[in-house]
């Protein structure tokens, strides 16, 4: 049976339904409830020939990810999405797209992050909270002095006073006090830890622990998510998760279950395919645009410029990493 979608805040403890109930609520449902414990694959954004948004393929490839059993939900307009090449209108169309999509049991996460043309998060919390977001998902910023506490907390302040979503955290460049005192806003309910470096990552999750409230840590370290997972993330969202979201719900269901042996077996099948997308020099996206039109799931593969497509030395990479990985 498919939760109200309001009973989410009331997971998330009095602080997040006092915000609630003193902010202007959006036409929209409310919403669904994401375990702590989750597996989010971050969507990617197909195009047509002309680049123009292909919505077929998009739709296509949100209903494959909520497909999966053990998808908890799916993440959209982030990173993985090209979202720096998407306008205001491209983004919400495709969270539009998404949650019709999704069904009734995953949830969506959109991502925001602000752009040259609207330098303000508050359109794009509007946008997602009239659309119907389950939880919204704070992008790095794109300016480094706004990762200091007083910058943070103002941009912060943005999307919640137009909002009465959940928010999670997309964790860069936060240094653990400031990433603390973001997690004890009353609608924070979730950090996407990217911090790059494993030791940082225990010393964030340590402190936000430490806070006693009920912060879900998701890692989004793909190049070394057993790590993580073995030493106390509640799950994981990841880009890699549109090519190999099977793989990352067993890895996950497996160091749950504190079967070692297993994770491994699973870490090892998505290792070639971590060493191919990470590796330097093209975008990891870009590449996973190309596992995905090889596995006959996208038409194309193209990408909006800057960015340009795969060469013929990363395409063959990328299919014998398929391969040694067994999608191919």
């Amino acid at each position: 049976m498919n939760l109200p979608r309001r009973h989410f805040l009331a997971g998330l403890g009095a602080g997040a339904l006092a915000l609630a109930a003193g902010a202007s609520a959006p036409a929209a449902a409310a919403p669904r409830r994401i375990p702590r414990r989750a597996v989010i694959p971050a969507a990617l954004t197909p195009l047509d020939a002309s680049l123009g948004l292909e919505l077929g393929d998009f739709r296509r490839h949100i209903a494959a990810l909520a497909a999966v059993p053990g998808v908890t939900a799916i993440m959209v307009n982030g990173a993985s999405g090209h979202d720096n090449t998407l306008t205001r209108d491209e983004r919400r169309r495709l969270l539009a797209e998404a949650l019709a999509s999704a069904g009734p049991r995953v949830a969506i996460l959109a991502a925001l992050r602000e752009t040259k043309a609207e330098p303000s998060l508050a359109p794009f919390a509007r946008d997602a909270a009239a659309e119907g977001a389950d939880a919204l998902v704070v992008m790095p910023p794109p300016n480094k002095a706004d990762e200091a506490w007083e910058r943070a907390r103002v941009r912060f302040d943005q999307a919640l006073s137009v909002s009465s979503l959940p928010v999670a955290i997309y964790q860069t460049g936060y240094d653990t006090e400031t990433l603390t005192r973001l997690a004890a806003l009353p609608p924070v309910f979730a950090i996407k830890e990217g911090s790059g470096s494993p030791a940082v990552f225990e010393r964030n999750l340590r402190a936000v622990r430490a806070l006693g409230r009920d912060v879900a840590i998701w890692s989004t370290h793909s190049s070394w998510l057993l790590a993580d997972l073995a030493l106390g993330a509640d799950g994981l969202l990841s880009g890699m998760g549109s090519v190999a979201a099977e793989l990352q719900v067993e890895l996950a269901a497996a160091v749950w279950r504190s079967d070692l042996a297993a994770a491994r077996r699973v870490s090892d099948r998505l290792f070639p395919l971590t060493q191919v997308f990470y590796r330097p020099g093209q975008d990891a996206h870009t590449r996973m645009k190309y596992a995905l039109k090889k596995l006959g799931r996208f038409q194309h593969d193209v990408v909006r410029p800057p960015r340009q497509p795969v060469d013929a030395a990363d395409r063959a990479a990328i299919d014998r990493a398929l391969g040694l990985a067994g999608l191919l």
